[in-house]
């Protein structure tokens, strides 16, 4: 019996719901991941600028000749620890310290009594509260060093707290990942589900296997990409609208890394699709016909 014209408008009406259903779902909880992908990789950046901006100062011994210091500085700034030494003169300091004082403490006192100093920065990897303690036990060698400063809590403090984020954060993301594959395996199972009857029919007039898991499995791949598509246009909101807010996050917030979020979380949208796909269509292969009903 032919299906009537309204009828065929309708189911094909509710099956471009069904499928758009699946696309928003997919797209939602991609989106989800990928804020929560943005924000660790945000946490592990702040973690590396607080370190590279982390200082080791030196002070040097009084009267060190040029010299020595040029030796000092032509050795150290060869070590892989060392990102950046800059040399403050006593002149310098007295200018900086008395600009935060408020007054001139050198015509107070009569004498200038800081010393020349190093600032050194190291490249983050290095930057732990272990490393810190060997390379101090290796400057205090150095002649020309009388002394040194740096602020060990606070590397203690970096390190344990940007671990702590971050583990929570990608238990957080495997949660979601497990959530996500979850509700696209729903979604795709519910899209199959009214296509059963079709599927158990093509089986019984002895087609194989591959040949109806391919366009259902075509289907599914289509409908992950553009799932992926839709969360990564979410994500290039969520990035517009902070770089707008937040001008400073342009520099962490680029578009080379939504680029390769995007492709990600279109890969994802694409992997689970095609796997809840293939499971789905296996499932109503798997029953019998009197099953298709239950």
């Amino acid at each position: 019996m032919a299906i009537s014209r309204p009828e065929e408008q309708f189911n094909k009406r509710r099956l471009r719901y069904s499928y758009l259903s699946v696309i928003i779902s997919i797209g939602l909880v991609l989106f989800v991941m990928g804020a929560m992908v943005t924000l660790i990789y945000q946490a592990r950046t702040l973690a590396n600028e607080l370190k590279e901006n982390f200082t080791f100062t030196l002070f040097l011994e009084p009267n060190t000749s040029f010299a020595k210091r040029e030796a000092f500085l032509q050795k150290w700034s060869l070590a892989p620890e060392i990102r950046t030494i800059d040399f403050i003169s006593k002149q310098e300091a007295a200018i900086q310290f008395q600009s935060e004082l408020g007054q001139d403490f050198v015509d107070f006192l009569g004498i200038n009594p800081l010393s020349d100093a190093l600032d050194l920065k190291l490249n983050s990897t290095f930057v732990s509260t272990k490393v810190l303690k060997e390379l101090e036990v290796r400057l205090r060698k150095e002649s020309i060093v009388s002394d040194m400063v740096y602020d060990r809590d606070l590397i203690s403090a970096i390190n344990k707290n940007i671990g702590r984020i971050t583990i929570v954060m990608i238990i957080t993301f495997f949660v979601l990942l497990l959530v996500s594959i979850a509700l696209i395996n729903s979604s795709i199972r519910l899209s199959i589900y009214s296509k059963r009857f079709t599927i158990k029919t093509m089986q019984l007039v002895g087609a194989t296997k591959r040949f109806i898991h391919k366009p259902f499995l075509f289907q599914g791949i289509k409908l992950g990409l553009v799932g992926g598509f839709f969360a990564s246009v979410l994500l290039a909101c969520l990035f517009q609208l902070a770089r707008q807010a937040y001008p400073e996050l342009k520099i962490s917030f680029t578009w080379i890394l939504w680029l390769k979020e995007a492709l990600m979380l279109s890969f994802l949208g694409l992997l689970i699709s095609a796997i809840s796909t293939a499971i789905a269509v296996r499932k109503y292969l798997a029953l019998k016909t009197n099953q298709l009903y239950q």
